[in-house]
């Protein structure tokens, strides 16, 4: 499949990574950024442009992955050579399917993703919803290319990416902070560091994995951790006390007002 991609950011990276899994992607990538076309060069079945036109031209599918304020200008610059059949994809943090619709005319496949990190190590998750011009075979297109790079969820509703950049794209950064605070904690005992750092990372990797596998609630892993008048019981209680778990719910609910006032921000700029 022919396979274009707009920027060459860390998401972009990503993409070209999941898809030299397949060896049978060709794949057109543009930026303004010349030292970073120039270190694509080499890459198997990658391609490199300044033009963005051109990469619309040979592509059937296209990955929009400039930043927020970018997309309208690259949308005006390309409307044209986007015709029908062809498929775009926007990675662009608080821009609506409906923003980009306005840009670009209608009846056009547009699908609107949210992924996040991890994706560049293959590990990632990723949020998205096709517009109604997308056929079940665009969608099928689109999922055997961006999962790989990670789990890919459709969303129901517009209003769920906020809800997804929260949980899925802000939430890998709150939980290193965390392992940051047990890393401070463990130094604060004068515990080596890199044997604390691994420690630290086995310990959450372990436990994510036990309760994927095993499918037990949350709750339910603590139980079985705890003991009676022991230390599992002793943090809890504290973190009780503190009402750990308003502080998260709050931290994401943060996150996600943030993304609202991102997309109004985009639709005021426009208007």
């Amino acid at each position: 499949m022919n396979v274009g991609i707009i920027g060459t950011g860390n998401m972009a990276l990503s993409l070209i990574k999941g898809f030299q899994v397949d060896g049978s992607h060709k794949i057109v990538c543009s930026d303004v950024d010349i030292k970073k076309l120039k270190s694509l060069k080499g890459l198997k079945n990658v391609k490199t442009t300044t033009q963005n036109i051109r990469v619309v031209e040979s592509s059937e599918i296209i990955f929009l992955c400039v930043k927020p304020d970018t997309v309208s200008g690259v949308l005006r610059e390309i409307k044209k050579e986007l015709n029908f059949s062809k498929i775009l994809v926007s990675i662009a943090a608080g821009v609506k399917t409906s923003f980009i619709q306005k840009l670009i005319g209608p009846k056009k496949k547009v699908i609107r993703t949210m992924p996040n990190l991890p994706c560049l190590v293959l590990k990632g998750v990723i949020g998205f919803r096709a517009n109604r011009y997308c056929t079940l075979k665009d969608r099928k297109v689109f999922l055997r290319l961006i999962e790989t790079t990670g789990k890919a969820f459709e969303l129901k509703a517009e209003k769920d990416f906020d809800y997804l950049t929260a949980i899925g794209g802000s939430g890998p950064a709150f939980l290193a902070e965390y392992i940051a605070a047990q890393l401070v904690y463990a130094k604060s005992k004068s515990l080596n560091e890199a044997m604390a750092r691994d420690i630290v990372f086995k310990t959450i990797l372990g436990a994510v994995t036990y309760l994927d596998a095993t499918k037990v609630s949350p709750q339910e892993f603590v139980k079985l951790v705890s003991s009676p008048g022991g230390t599992t019981e002793a943090g809890i209680k504290l973190l009780k006390n503190k009402k750990f778990t308003n502080i998260i719910v709050q931290c994401l609910d943060s996150a996600s007002k943030k993304s609202v006032k991102i997309s109004d921000k985009l639709v005021m700029k426009k208007n």
